[in-house]
């Protein structure tokens, strides 16, 4: 199912498939989509949540209580129904509550997804209570696709990623983009001091920008040759070898009864 809210500057739709954004564009008689469309061909995820770990697992599982539970990449609530709890013109809240198939996933847990807009800012707040009777290892992360290029007639050599704060891997607080920028896969940043991150327009100042302040990890992904889309991607956690999912970059044990909770902000100026 999808749903939809609004207000003045902004339009979003959600899936409730992983209670993920599937579409935001400006309003008006000219709207700018701000998202990856999902072309199959490429990518066919938009703004997934990393949950209950970020990235790889090392040899596709891990351990608990003896047990081996295989584990795919960035975990598995993006792949679930998630049920709508709230709905006004513009908010969204969704619920999965995780208490069966203790053969893939041994905690039972709930998770809260809510989009917000306010004025030209859209904020995704992600909470999670364990549920279980034990300390329940968690990693989040937010995966937005930002479409690139997202002005008509322009290419990816048109933008660049900037940073608030001198923290591009180039040195400066810009990093071109370029066709062969992910021929390795993604760029880590680990320790970020810039409070956000965004992928600008050369020449004209328009961006789409991510808020990344008290995350320990932030990754930029895309495919080799950007056909269409550069992520930006806050994490709380990050892959690490073994198999103990505790023992992760990152890794939250969260105690028995008790909540965690992250938020990204996504800043429109298109």
């Amino acid at each position: 199912m999808f749903y939809s809210i609004k207000n003045s500057f902004l339009c979003v739709s959600v899936n409730s498939r992983g209670a993920e954004l599937w579409d935001v564009r400006t309003a008006g008689d000219a709207p700018v989509s701000c998202l990856w469309d999902g072309q199959e061909a490429f990518w066919p995820r938009r703004a997934p949540v990393c949950f209950p770990w970020c990235g790889k697992v090392d040899g596709g599982w891990f351990s608990a209580d003896g047990r081996r539970y295989e584990a795919g990449t960035h975990g598995f609530v993006r792949d679930m129904e998630h049920r709508l709890v709230e709905q006004g013109a513009d908010r969204l809240r969704f619920r999965l509550d995780w208490t069966g198939d203790r053969s893939r996933w041994p905690w039972p847990f709930s998770f809260e997804t809510s989009h917000v807009l306010e004025g030209r800012s859209l904020t995704t707040t992600c909470t999670v209570t364990n549920l279980s009777a034990d300390g329940m290892p968690v990693q989040l992360g937010f995966h937005t696709g930002l479409r690139c290029p997202f002005s008509p007639g322009r290419g990816i050599r048109d933008y660049c990623i900037r940073f608030q704060a001198q923290e591009s891997p180039e040195g400066g607080d810009c990093l071109a983009l370029t066709e062969q920028l992910f021929e390795n896969d993604s760029i880590c940043l680990p320790g970020l001091k810039s409070e956000w991150i965004q992928l600008e327009e050369l020449g004209t100042g328009r961006y789409l920008r991510i808020a990344t302040k008290g995350y320990p990890y932030v990754l930029l992904w895309s495919l080799p040759g950007i056909p269409g889309w550069v992520c930006i991607e806050p994490w709380t956690g990050y892959p690490g070898p073994g198999h103990q999912l505790a023992e992760r970059p990152g890794t939250i044990l969260l105690p028995p009864g008790a909540s965690f909770s992250r938020a990204q902000r996504l800043d429109i100026s298109v």
